[in-house]
């Protein structure tokens, strides 16, 4: 077991449920915490689709961790979350963390037309019923999900930028003119945090601009406008999740029209849905930094992008799991910490559909 900066978490009065859609970042989470890997838990799919839950190891009076981002195929991991928190609960678990790192339906968060859901509060509501006592995510794609659970279940928020920052500065040597880029105006506040985590890392003056795009429908983009100057800059995209990279790409080509030299991307949540990793090879964007938040469908596609960077969050989760065990404040976890060096991270090689990535972490990670 590698050493962790946390020290061995007491396993006595924990458990750890990990369920199947990132195998390999609950690997890492586990690594971090320096608790051993092993089957607690048993997921089963019926010829018709149903899911089939047992639990393996007692739980009765102890903290569980379920660890299951609701990422693509959304339903079938949602329905996996609810059934292993909703066992947990009826063994007599006495508090019950979801670490959910994708929040699936995070963009249904309001009614966008007349008698339409508003999904992420419908199932913010089916994971409460369940009988869950705490929820951590990463990069909500909105704030006010957080509300959606009532105060009694409180909602945990980390931010990747966290992680993520210092493996982009030593990997990406940019310009002496830097842009940072929300490709919407609703992810302003999130490339404002990193432009101003970039300048606490001594980069001078980092500039910050936003895309305004105009939809026909959804994941078609009619134009983009650009609100502030990029002429001559190097430009960091900044943004929670790419899905088909439609946005992403086309974001890419109007900063290269408006001057910018080179143009990058930081992604949270990498869902590469359909022709996401062909357009993103063809497009003039020089690399995607991503998060293991996800596997997707076409993980085997993906990990062979060239352009397609990970970084690994496993220990940012460990970190916020090791706090809310040992009832300390998790807001340092939002706060910058001095600057290391880390290594430079190589393409993770192609691996199966299921198996755990290989990412590099930052200092946090550590």
């Amino acid at each position: 077991m590698a050493s962790t900066a946390l020290g061995k978490l007491d396993e006595t009065n924990c458990c750890f449920l990990t369920g199947s859609s990132n195998p390999g970042l609950s690997a890492k989470i586990l690594e971090k915490l320096g608790v051993p890997s092993k089957d607690t838990l048993q997921v089963k799919r019926f010829a018709d689709g149903e899911v089939y839950i047992k639990i393996l190891d007692t739980v009765r009076g102890k903290d569980v961790y379920v660890i299951q981002p609701t990422s693509p195929p959304v339903n079938d991991n949602l329905m996996e979350l609810l059934l292993v928190v909703s066992t947990a609960r009826r063994a007599s678990a006495k508090r019950i963390t979801a670490i959910i790192p994708y929040y699936g339906y995070a963009r249904q968060d309001r009614k966008v037309d007349s008698r339409t859901p508003i999904s992420a509060a419908d199932v913010a509501k089916m994971i409460e019923s369940m009988g869950v006592d705490r929820v951590v995510s990463v990069d909500l794609h909105c704030g006010q999900i957080q509300g959606f659970f009532s105060p009694t279940v409180p909602m945990d928020n980390l931010e990747s930028h966290i992680v993520a920052l210092d493996w982009i500065l030593a990997n990406i040597q940019f310009s002496q003119k830097v842009n940072v880029v929300s490709p919407d105006a609703g992810g302003v506040y999130r490339a404002k945090k990193f432009q101003d985590a970039m300048m606490k890392r001594g980069i001078q003056n980092p500039g910050l601009a936003m895309l305004i795009k105009h939809r026909s429908r959804p994941n078609q983009i009619e134009r983009m406008d650009l609100v502030g100057s990029v002429e001559g800059c190097d430009c960091l995209i900044v943004d929670d999740i790419v899905d088909t990279a439609g946005t992403l790409c086309e974001a890419a080509k109007q900063l290269r029209l408006n001057g910018a030299t080179r143009v990058f991307a930081f992604i949270t949540h990498g869902l590469f849905s359909g022709p996401a990793v062909q357009r993103i090879q063809e497009s003039q964007l020089e690399s995607v930094v991503v998060t293991n938040s996800i596997v997707g469908l076409n993980h085997e596609s993906v990990t062979a992008c060239p352009k397609i960077k990970f970084v690994c969050i496993g220990g940012l989760l460990a970190n916020a799991i090791h706090s809310i065990q040992y009832k300390k404040s998790i807001s340092a976890l939002y706060k910058l910490k001095p600057p290391a060096a880390p290594e430079a991270s190589p393409l993770p090689p192609p691996v199966k559909a299921g198996s755990p990535m290989q990412v590099e972490e930052s200092a946090i990670g550590s």
